[in-house]
């Protein structure tokens, strides 16, 4: 008798990204609206992400979602679900199966902006958007997003710059090799099997990418919030019509800013971020208010002070935040603490440095 030995091939398989699962749904329940399947999805993949984060914290009982339901609540989004006549009509839009009309009662009304419809059984739940409720400030702070400085923050007294060459790093690193895997495809037929390869290469580069960016804004947010603790922020507007007077690497970088993100964590961990124009922030002398161009360091030719372009940006916004303009005979900050991320550190504490030299070190302007 002979014996056959089979090799068994070790196999890196990862599990399906949210946009893989999409694309999968696409066209499969035509009688849901688009959205309610992207929720249902996004419901799906946390319910497997709980558990494999459960079973590695030890929890063996711990189970994937297995049973098929008969029946699960529908969700709508705000792109979906839409109130006319007046807030007394709730239309539910159901793919080629028509739309569900829902009459609202008199006596309820919308407190806020609608945001998700929930269809239970013999039950509709409405989520609606309520304004924050006033949180008190001990103090203000004036932030200048960029890319080399990712975060320029001074309350007047002290500034503190948070690097952000890792995440351009990232950025950069997430392009070349975006381009590249985008140029083995096109050479390959659709739907092949190098081709589907390729794809999942992709998907796993734009999530890593991802978690990289993700990761360096909480530091980087909480670095200003330890360093001001309670302070209402008044950050600049971010605009891309700057991204078209610069060159295209330059451009680049400006476009791919994860500036809207910022401000949305900004907002949530200190006391309100509001946005104020920042025309001319950068170019302009806190001190005498002569406008010039310079590059990193900020050197005015009329009263001869001297100061990191990126605190000279973040002073003239908290001015505008202040007083609704730029004012001049504004002392620049004395203190400039210089901070950077690194992965292997959590946020909130200085990270070390790779080299052995300390991240944080502090300068008298």
């Amino acid at each position: 008798m002979v014996q056959r030995h089979h090799r068994i091939r070790r196999m890196n398989w990862t599990w399906p990204t949210k946009g893989r699962w999409e694309k999968w749904a696409k066209k499969r329940f035509p009688n849901l609206h688009s959205q309610s399947v992207q929720q249902i999805i996004k419901e799906f993949l946390e319910a497997v992400n709980a558990t494999r984060q459960l079973r590695r914290n030890g929890h063996v009982g711990a189970h994937y979602p297995w049973r098929l339901l008969h029946y699960r609540d529908i969700i709508y989004t705000n792109q979906a679900a839409k109130v006319v006549e007046d807030g007394q009509m709730l239309v539910l839009p159901n793919g080629k199966s028509g739309r569900l009309r829902v009459r609202v009662p008199e006596a309820v009304q919308f407190p806020g902006r609608l945001i998700e419809v929930q269809l239970a059984y013999g039950k509709v739940r409405v989520v609606c958007e309520l304004p924050d409720e006033s949180r008190s400030a001990e103090t203000t702070v004036g932030v200048d997003l960029g890319v080399n400085t990712l975060i320029a923050a001074t309350d007047g007294e002290k500034a503190v710059l948070v690097s952000g060459r890792e995440m351009k790093a990232t950025v950069q690193w997430r392009n070349k090799r975006l381009a590249s895997l985008v140029s083995k495809q096109s050479r390959h037929q659709r739907g092949s099997r190098r081709h589907k390869r390729l794809q999942r290469r992709k998907y796993r580069l734009l999530d890593k990418a991802h978690h990289r960016i993700r990761d360096g804004i909480h530091k980087a947010t909480h670095i200003v919030r330890t360093e001001f603790p309670k302070a209402a922020v008044y950050v600049g507007k971010p605009f891309n019509s700057a991204a078209q007077k610069v060159g295209r690497v330059t451009a680049q970088q400006v476009s791919s800013a994860s500036n809207a993100k910022i401000i949305k964590q900004l907002d949530y961990k200190t006391s309100g971020a509001i946005q104020v124009s920042e025309h001319y922030s950068s170019q302009t002398c806190p001190v005498c208010g002569g406008r010039q161009k310079c590059r990193r360091t900020y050197s005015c030719r009329q009263c001869g002070c001297s100061a990191p372009r990126d605190v000279v940006g973040a002073v003239n916004i908290l001015s505008i935040g202040k007083h609704g303009h730029l004012v001049q005979g504004v002392q620049l900050p004395t203190q400039v603490k210089y901070r950077r991320l690194d992965r292997r550190s959590s946020g909130g504490h200085p990270a070390s440095s790779s080299n052995g030299a300390s991240p944080t070190r502090s300068s008298r302007l």
